[in-house]
């Protein structure tokens, strides 16, 4: 009995090995179709292979990257920023993604300006968005280690000058393992917390209520991004920068 159990076992560790394979090498050859239909400017074709990795259940910064660039190119801005916006929760800022985010920004008619904030909250949230979540937690991780090993040479340190230097380190130290701390946790609860959206059609007005008889009380354009508060049924209720806020359809968005 108990050896029908391990060759069950086995039998589905390795169909899953399988498995795996096999999407491997699937979007793998999806991934080198998208690029060489980039290459050779099929950008639509690329498009479709790519959003294919993605319904693989593949959720790669590269990929994402790549998406918006082949919306950029068929003048898609909306979509470009979407899939632009998605690859930096996982990317961080990265220069050559933050040139053609500001790119596709450029291309886009609504210039709404945000609300004031304080300098100290501005600074901060810029600091939070210039690494992922992953990368302050890392960084975290190795200071934490570099505390334990200045501990050590303090405990080891014969002479009082040397273990003030160590001991002062370590203190240094652990005060930047609690600064990498916060600012792994304020950007994720910023990617969790915080549902924004992008609009991908060429216009939309935004209404007063979640019907279509209400009041228009204003329009905006492809590319606009807004934070995302409510969803009531096919509508959603947006916030912009500036603070205005109202009701779009669910159908005109895309969500970062």
């Amino acid at each position: 009995m108990k050896l029908q159990h391990i060759l069950t076992f086995l039998i589905i560790i390795l169909a899953s090995i399988a498995c795996n394979t096999v999407y491997a090498i699937e979007n793998n050859a999806l991934y080198l179709n998208a690029q060489k239909a980039y290459k050779n400017q099929k950008y639509n074709a690329a498009i479709q292979s790519y959003k294919q990795i993605l319904n693989n259940d593949v959720v790669a910064a590269e990929v994402l990257y790549n998406l918006g660039n082949c919306y950029y190119k068929t003048d898609s801005i909306g979509k470009a920023i979407q899939y632009y916006e998605k690859a930096r929760k996982l990317i961080g800022d990265e220069d050559d993604l933050m040139h053609n985010l500001k790119l596709a920004h450029s291309r886009t008619i609504d210039k709404i300006e945000p609300m004031p904030e304080f300098v100290v909250t501005s600074t901060w949230k810029n600091i939070v968005n210039f690494k992922t979540a992953d990368t302050w937690a890392n960084y975290m991780i190795i200071n934490f280690a570099l505390v334990f090993v200045s501990l050590i040479f303090f405990q080891l340190a014969r002479q009082s000058s040397l273990k003030k230097t160590f001991f002062g380190f370590s203190i240094g130290l652990l005060i930047l393992t609690g600064i990498f701390y916060l600012l792994a946790k304020s950007r994720t609860n910023a990617d969790n917390s915080i549902n924004k959206g992008v609009l991908i059609i060429a216009s939309s007005p935004v209404k007063s209520a979640p019907i279509n008889a209400s009041t228009n009380l204003f329009v905006i354009h492809e590319g606009t991004v807004f934070k995302i508060i409510e969803l009531q049924n096919d509508w959603v209720k947006i916030r912009l920068d500036n603070g205005n806020i109202g009701w779009i359809a669910a159908q005109a968005i895309g969500e970062i």
